[in-house]
């Protein structure tokens, strides 16, 4: 198997765990998040001599396309997805596929959505994903 094929094949594997648990978006926060690594994808060109990073911030699938959801692009607030007066900041965040549709719009047309990064970038945020989900577990109230 080669690698475009590896790759493809990675992001088709989380978009069917996503379908699956009936999920659109996931949304994590770097900050609280006890994740191993910090997701992170280089922007730049392949020839370009300074890396333009982004942090990767959560998932989207959108029109069977699976886009990274860039941290502090102005994709979403994510104080919108809890009441500061009543509940405590959750690190993790899903969405059903229509409340995503509703809250994140069409991600050709905004900034902070991309679908690029390499291979190696999308395993680290494929770790940071299952490790999202055991976070969004542990936070449900009994």
């Amino acid at each position: 198997m080669e690698n475009t094929d590896i790759f493809a094949q990675t992001r088709r594997d989380l978009a069917d765990d996503m379908d699956a648990r009936g999920i659109g978006a996931i949304i994590w926060d770097n900050a609280t998040a006890g994740f191993h690594f910090i997701p992170e994808i280089n922007l730049a060109a392949d020839d370009a001599e300074q890396p333009d990073c982004a942090r990767v911030a959560g998932l989207y699938e959108y029109d069977g396309t699976l886009y990274l959801i860039e941290e502090d692009k102005g994709a979403f607030d994510f104080n919108d997805f809890y009441d500061a007066d009543t509940e405590v900041r959750p690190s993790v965040v899903t969405l059903s596929p229509a409340i995503a549709r509703k809250m994140l719009g069409d991600p050709s047309k905004r900034e902070g959505f991309s679908t690029g990064g390499s291979i190696e970038e999308w395993l680290t945020v494929t770790d940071c994903y299952y490790e999202a989900l055991n976070e969004a577990v542990e936070e449900q109230p009994e």
